[in-house]
Parts: structure tokens; sequence; C-alpha cells
């Protein structure tokens, strides 16, 4: 299996959580803001399939100074599918390997309907604190 080839639902992918998005105080812990598109989400949020990428390869494009103020958690793409989100491989010749998209959650999709989004992030945050498999610091 490559890199290009589609993402499956048995499979698992990393997202970095900035450091602000996360209360480790809440019942929740990440916040609902750490699944927001950006307006350099073109083609989707960013993940990493677990199969090619480390947690911390999740980090690969961060500032080296602030890479200690992100955490990355581990998602089942089964649990993406079931929210009808769905992932395609988007490798990056400059790496790291494994980058993927949750195409559905672009910055243009998001601004034209964010109450739509509002539940959906909330779920992805809920899903994100049950696995955290990188802790920042």
């Amino acid at each position: 299996m490559t890199e290009h080839d589609p993402v499956e639902e048995s499979e698992t992918v990393y997202r970095r959580i900035p450091g602000v998005f996360f209360n480790g105080q809440l019942t929740i812990p990440v916040q609902r803001e750490a699944f927001r598109p950006t307006p350099k989400d073109h083609t989707g949020l960013s993940v990493f399939r677990a199969q090619f990428a480390q947690p911390t390869d999740a980090l690969a494009n961060v500032n080296p100074l602030k890479v200690k103020d992100y955490f990355v958690a581990r998602l089942f793409v089964r649990a993406l599918l079931n929210l009808g989100l769905t992932i395609n491989p988007e490798p990056k010749a400059e790496g790291p390997a494994g980058h993927a998209v949750i195409p559905q959650l672009t910055w243009d999709a998001y601004q034209a309907d964010k109450e739509r989004w509002k539940p959906i992030l909330v779920e992805l945050a809920k899903l994100a604190s049950a696995d955290i498999v990188h802790r920042a610091g």
C-alpha cells in the first residue's frame, strides 16, 4: 500500500492540536476550535495517516519554538465516516509521509455554514480528547 491509495475505514489518523485549544481541566479537554478550518485549508483539514506517520510527524511543519505547545490526537477513520466525513490522501512531496485531508472541512465550507459545522466540530473534539497520543511540553 502507498500513501496515494484510498484511506480505509480501519485506519487511524493523527491531528495536531494547538495547546491554546486544550484545557485538561475540562470534561472535553480538546476544544472544537482545534478542528475549525483556517484560510489555508483550501482542500480540507490536515491529518496524517498512522500507517505512514508517527504522532510527532503531525508537528513537522510547526515552528520549532512552538512545537512544545502542541498535542497530537489519534482519530479512527470509522468514527469520522460516522460523522459524515471522509479522508482523502494528499501526499506532499516535502513530507512528512501520510498527509491527508478531511475534504468537507475547508475554509469556504465552514464559512458558508458555521452553525451546521459546530456540532460536528464538538464531536471531533470529543473523539480527540479520548485519544491524545502526544502531549505538549
